[in-house]
């Protein structure tokens, strides 16, 4: 009997040092390549598993449930960045070197964060920018970034390079969903053509024309160590000039807004050429290495060509992770401020998850609104007495 009891015991201790060395081989350790530690606890999750939605509480949890969900090679499509990254490093760390002032004695108890972009109405000032192939993400790809969007009164405007047919999105739109749309400047004028009359018969309301990235892509090292070759011929025209803008525009009834600006003097070439605005940007880092964050770029096109933020609209986006860094860069001006790679990051969850994603932003804002003494957002767009950028405005332009 003694001798049962003790085989009983041993075999129960191998049965709980068994469970106990196979949970540690599959709990996770996820390199957070720099995000802030807000407490995700990822030691319960398995590799290529899609972890609890209800862990997401803030922006960058998405990223590291993508990075622990997707291939590798999906997920280096998306967080991969041009050469050294430096520019995708700035546009990360930027907020670091920015204070927000907030003001007290200040009746806050009815807070507004409605907005217009183009005079078309929306329910926040942050909207879900272009980004392609969202079908590696979940199945629903762009369907269910736009159908989130519209039901949180949000704008989308889904690339010109998606996984469902710009048709497709579009159908699935709410009862008076404004969404905008993306397009490339291809060297193939015949499929320009055909695009932009595609784009404004499935009632799209505006273009963001992508006008960086002309010719070829930036050299996205991290994302071709997946694929083990350099990016092909992007199809985009390398010849894209002042002119071609000009066409351009002569072929749709639909406002155009040239995306990608990363200087002042393009900046005001646009407010010359008659834009009803512009969209700061340097694609998230993907692009051209080592150019300005968007905070700078604001900041410079205030300095020189003030009149821009006067007459026209500006968007911007680059590194967004929070509702400060959306405050920021509206009270440098930014009218609306878009969201690359998170809701890229949210849609392994499918409509929940770019849901929460934004709902999780909405309520960021308006508590850093309220804690900022201003009630309505509106009364932020171009408030430099919101925000101090003197150490960023010290190391960009140089102290005199």
């Amino acid at each position: 009997m003694a001798s049962l009891r003790t085989s009983y015991i041993l075999v129960l201790w191998l049965s709980f040092a068994l469970t106990f060395l196979l949970h540690g081989c599959l709990s996770v350790e996820i390199d957070r390549e720099g995000l802030p530690w807000t407490g995700l606890n990822t030691t319960d999750w398995e590799t290529g598993v899609l972890p609890p939605l209800d862990q997401m509480w803030e922006l960058n949890d998405f990223q590291i449930a993508a990075k622990n969900f997707l291939a590798a090679r999906w997920y280096a499509s998306y967080r991969t960045a041009a050469l050294d990254q430096v520019t995708y490093q700035a546009n990360m760390n930027i907020w670091q070197k920015i204070r927000l002032n907030g003001y007290t004695f200040r009746d806050v108890s009815d807070v507004n964060l409605n907005t217009t972009i183009l005079g078309y109405n929306f329910s926040l000032p942050f909207f879900i920018a272009p980004a392609a192939y969202a079908g590696h993400t979940n199945e629903s790809a762009e369907l269910s970034l736009a159908i989130a969007a519209g039901k949180l009164g949000a704008l989308y405007a889904p690339s010109i390079e998606s996984t469902k047919t710009l048709e497709e999105i579009a159908a699935v739109g709410l009862p008076n969903q404004t969404m905008f749309h993306q397009e490339y400047v291809w060297s193939n004028r015949t499929l320009l053509i055909e695009q932009l009359k595609r784009i404004e018969h499935a009632g799209y309301k505006a273009i963001f024309l992508t006008v960086d990235n002309t010719g070829v892509n930036g050299i996205r090292v991290q994302a071709i160590r997946e694929t083990q070759e350099l990016d092909s011929d992007t199809g985009h025209s390398a010849s894209f000039t002042l002119e071609a803008l000009a066409e351009i525009r002569n072929l749709t009834t639909l406002p155009i807004v040239p995306k990608g600006i990363k200087t002042a003097a393009d900046a005001k070439t646009c407010l010359d050429l008659g834009f009803p605005a512009i969209y700061v940007s340097n694609h998230g880092g993907r692009v051209l290495d080592g150019v300005p964050t968007s905070v700078e770029i604001l900041l410079d096109i205030r300095k020189q060509y003030p009149e821009v933020f006067e007459n026209m609209e500006v968007y911007a986006d680059g590194g967004v992770r929070s509702a400060n860094h959306v405050i920021a860069l509206l009270a440098l001006g930014a009218r609306a401020v878009g969201l690359g790679r998170s809701p890229i990051w949210a849609n392994i969850y499918g409509e929940e998850g770019v849901e929460k994603m934004l709902t999780l932003l909405q309520a960021e804002l308006q508590t850093s609104l309220q804690l900022m003494g201003e009630a309505n957002v509106q009364n932020v767009v171009g408030n430099l007495s919101y925000i101090n950028t003197k150490q960023v405005e010290a190391e960009y332009f140089g102290i005199n």
